[in-house]
């Protein structure tokens, strides 16, 4: 059922899609085989970091549309207050929001979100995936 989050703070839309983006993650690192759950959130945390999200923002912000773009400019423009990060973090870290917001609108507010989803996030998650069980040196057990 979709939402109308338009008039929702952009903080309330980053929240709901900072657990979007999680869930996807955690489903895709459960597809590659049975891990133990240390090392899964091991994993899961080198993905679901500002850094990681501010890049696969900066892989498809390109092929954005003028709403999602919107989106992204509301949620970049958020201020951040009261934070402790240095300039560089709080680059990456506006530029995660801007992604979880984009990921809110699409599950919750557009009728073609999970396409725009698949075809523009997938791509670059599964990358992320495959280099984050990469740098954490850990083999795959088939369950």
């Amino acid at each position: 059922m979709p939402l109308d989050l338009r008039s929702r703070s952009i903080r309330t839309l980053a929240w709901l899609g900072d657990v979007e983006f999680e869930r996807e993650v955690r489903m895709r690192l459960i597809a590659r085989g049975d891990y133990p759950t240390h090392r899964l959130d091991a994993i899961k945390t080198l993905i679901v970091c500002a850094e990681s999200q501010a890049a696969i923002l900066a892989e498809i912000e390109g092929e954005l549309d003028e709403a999602e773009t919107n989106v992204v400019r509301r949620a970049r423009n958020t201020s951040t207050r009261g934070t402790s990060r240095s300039q560089r973090n709080t680059r990456a870290y506006r530029a995660a929001t801007a992604l979880e917001a984009l990921i809110a609108h699409w599950f919750h507010s557009d009728p073609r979100g999970r396409e725009r989803f698949a075809a523009l996030i997938e791509p670059p998650l599964t990358l992320a995936v495959d280099r984050a069980i990469d740098r954490a040196g850990v083999r795959l057990r088939r369950g």
